[in-house]
């Protein structure tokens, strides 16, 4: 397994690329806005846990 930084580093990579995702998908009208807007808080959140991750001691 990899070490705690390069973990941290693709779940903030994940995390900026599931945004525009969501935001594509609910322009095409493949969803509803109401999970477009959980599918960008669970992006938000991916990033956010790996920033943390990265920056613990």
């Amino acid at each position: 397994m990899g070490s705690r930084r390069t973990w941290a580093r693709f779940m903030q990579l994940l995390g900026l690329l599931i945004l525009p995702f969501a935001v594509v998908s609910e322009l095409v009208a493949a969803v509803g806005l109401g999970k477009s807007l959980l599918i960008s808080a669970g992006g938000m959140l991916l990033f956010y846990t790996g920033y943390q991750l990265q920056h613990r001691e």
